[in-house]
């Protein structure tokens, strides 16, 4: 066995004592934990404060990326959604069908509006009319 896979087990193991621990400190009385010689533990009121920061935190982390992104968006209508610094056309040279996938490129913006908006005349040339 790999020395990564008996670290991955035993922590596998530690999580379930940590974890069964945790539920003994949770719900069984004082009396019972000092019957088992346990005579210092952290308040009842952690057991609820702390699972509860947590999930406040992941979440005001998730909603605080999604803002970040948002400040940092261009505007619907600016012309660098379009094309900016990094914009990279298609080389018909340098890509070829025979030396394997094409590389990534941008699309200009022509041709996606006649794929997603096409003309009447477009529509008229490939669609044929339906006859009743």
């Amino acid at each position: 066995m790999k020395s990564i896979e008996i670290y991955g087990f035993i922590g596998w193991i530690a999580s379930y004592i940590v974890f069964f621990i945790y539920l003994a400190w949770v719900f069984l009385p004082e009396s019972a934990l000092h019957s088992l010689g346990i005579h210092y533990f952290p308040q009842k009121y952690w057991a609820l404060a702390i699972p509860s920061f947590l999930v406040a935190t992941i979440l005001a982390v998730i909603t605080g990326y999604a803002a970040l992104n948002y400040c940092f968006c261009n505007n619907f209508n600016s012309y660098e959604n379009i094309e900016d610094k990094y914009t990279r056309w298609h080389n018909v040279k340098k890509t070829e069908l025979h030396e394997g996938l094409p590389e990534v490129y941008d699309i200009p913006i022509n041709v996606v509006n006649n794929v997603l908006y096409w003309q009447k005349e477009m529509i008229e040339k490939y669609i044929p009319k339906h006859q009743d």
